[in-house]
């Protein structure tokens, strides 16, 4: 059975997509920067890593055996969400991983409206847009998802998906986001794909879908 791992475990995000794998039978190692994110399923294995201070030689280590890497860490703009994320990704390549899926946010590499822009946002998302464009210049099987606003909420798995900036920005339940996390993982017709995520009105596996088909 292929392994995913899950940097971020240890946030909300990280929580559901967890949990959301997990549940469906699939091996996961739980990727967080503190103590605290051990799970009771059997299929769910746990690791820390500090990814301000996790050197690229650590982090392959850490990912040996691993298939999948699904990147939900967040944190110092700079540290976390741009050095971290480029040097799992460098990790990755090294340890032999295929498939990288990364959540960035929405309101990268598009239009945004006046309150998001100015000090730390154009950080935050430059930062993000960065460790897309490391992404995509590797050699890994990517998918990058971009979700609005994340909610606490219980999901509905009704969600809509795009290519960037092609939909109004909104929110999403961080539940409804590890549903298509999953269906992204289970599809190789999504990689190479960045898409937009919001609520909508399709399931989070007929989403994927529809959204693959339009890019074709």
């Amino acid at each position: 059975m292929s392994v995913v791992a899950v940097f971020g475990a240890s946030g909300q995000t990280g929580r559901c997509i967890v949990e959301r794998l997990a549940t469906q039978g699939k091996k996961v190692l739980a990727i967080g920067r503190r103590a605290g994110i051990e799970n009771a399923n059997p299929g769910v294995m746990s690791a820390i890593a500090d990814l301000t201070l996790s050197t690229v030689s650590e982090l392959e280590l850490l990912l040996k055996g691993v298939d999948a890497v699904v990147f939900a860490a967040a944190g110092d703009p700079i540290r976390v969400d741009r050095d971290g994320a480029l040097r799992v990704m460098a990790a990755a390549e090294g340890a032999g991983v295929r498939r990288f899926v990364l959540i960035t946010g929405m309101g990268v590499g598009r239009a945004r409206p006046p309150e998001l822009h100015g000090g730390f946002w154009d950080t935050y998302f430059g930062a993000k847009e960065a460790s897309e464009r490391g992404l995509r210049a590797s050699g890994l099987v990517w998918t990058i998802l971009q979700p609005g606003e994340l909610l606490n909420a219980a999901g509905t798995n009704q969600v809509q998906l795009a290519p960037t900036g092609t939909l109004p920005i909104g929110r999403i339940a961080r539940d409804d986001v590890s549903a298509v996390v999953a269906a992204v993982l289970e599809r190789d017709r999504s990689a190479g794909h960045t898409w937009e995520l919001v609520e909508g009105r399709s399931t989070a596996d007929d989403a994927v879908d529809d959204a693959v088909l339009a890019g074709a």
